[in-house]
Parts: structure tokens; sequence; C-alpha cells
């Protein structure tokens, strides 16, 4: 089974992810995915002619991402020079992934803010969006990260609102507590929905076998 999770950032997704892994998923996050791109040679010119600059390809991933990082999300011209390299790239590399993993027995989650911003929503059996109030999430990132709150809201004024990711979605978890209380909830959903669905799509298939 391929499920996709998705949400604003901060919202909480990476932690839900986490507990499905322990729990015997393989999860993939696509913004590792994309921090993996920039260090290959032909991104790095890519990014180069898009954006008029020099001296990426000397540079590191970190340290083009601290480069661009809060440039993107002030000026729309840098981030939209970033998106259209690195997004034709990501998902082609979701599409192909799929295509694999549809061949193999497992539960396969990509965790990814960008999932119907990039219309890959067709590629899972179904996604699941995480919510929470920007209020929280800018005081708990701003903490935590040591970001701005210009950064965290711009970061949200480039994806969907969560509530069309919500109403896209085949099911919601919403993070409203502790995160001891979202990682319960993560629980009872994989335990209460992921696996029982995963019985189900695995006995189907036995069943094309036979």
């Amino acid at each position: 089974m391929l499920i996709g999770i998705t949400g604003c950032s901060g919202t909480g997704v990476s932690t839900v992810a986490s507990v499905w892994k322990t729990l015997g998923a393989e999860v993939c996050s696509l913004d590792k995915k994309g921090h993996g791109f920039l260090e290959k040679s032909s991104v790095k010119f890519a990014l180069e002619n898009e954006l008029g600059v020099r001296g990426l390809a000397g540079k590191t991933q970190q340290q083009i991402r601290e480069e661009l990082r809060e440039r993107a999300f002030v000026s729309p011209e840098i981030l939209s020079g970033i998106n259209r390299v690195l997004h034709p790239r990501l998902s082609r590399w979701v599409s192909s992934s799929a295509e694999l993993l549809r061949k193999r027995r497992g539960i396969f989650v990509l965790d990814a803010a960008l999932i119907f911003e990039l219309g890959l929503e067709h590629c899972f059996n179904f996604v699941v969006t995480v919510t929470d109030d920007l209020e929280r999430v800018v005081t708990r990132l701003v903490e935590r990260d040591g970001i701005s709150t210009e950064t965290v809201t711009g970061r949200w004024k480039n994806q969907l609102s969560l509530v069309e990711k919500a109403n896209c979605s085949h099911f919601v978890i919403s993070n409203s507590g502790t995160q001891d209380v979202l990682k319960k909830k993560a629980d009872n959903f994989y335990k209460s929905v992921i696996q029982r669905m995963e019985e189900v799509h695995g006995t189907q298939d036995e069943t094309k076998v036979n």
C-alpha cells in the first residue's frame, strides 16, 4: 500500500510518519529527497542558470539550502525559480518510485507537504492530512527551530491551505494537543485504519495471484 501524508509546514506530519515507521511502515521524506537533489551537479547548474547566481557548484546541499532558504520565502521570484528546477524532478521521482513499489508487499509512506501542489495524489492508495493552527505552529517552530515568524507564515502562504488539503484528502488527523497526544492519534490510526486496509489489500492481491 502506498500512503501519502501531508499538511502545511510544522503541523506534525513528520511526527505522525515517525510513529508509523516504528510500527512497520517504510517512510520516505520528500524534503530529504529534494535535499539530495541539491548534491547533483546538474541540479546546481540548473539553479545557477534559473536564479542568475554563481558559485553553487562548489557548495554542499546544506550550504545551498542556508543561502536560499530565507530569500526564497520573501522573494517570489527566487522561490518560483527553485520550484521550476526541483518540482519536475521530484514529481518524476515520486511517480517512478510509486510504480516500482506497487510490485512489492508492504506499507510505504511518503511524507510530503506538496502532494496536492505537485498533483501527486494519484500515486497513492490514500492521502492523510495533518492539520494544526497557524498560531500554534508559529510558536512551536520559532521556539524549537529558531526560525522567524515570517519564514513560517511565508511557507504557509506558498502552499495550499489546510482546508483545501483536508478537503482533498481521504483522512484527516487533527493536531490540536500535545505531541504525545498526536503520537497516540497516529498509533491509533495506524492500527485501526492502515493495518486493516493492508490486510484487505493483501487479500485482494492473493486472490489475483490464485
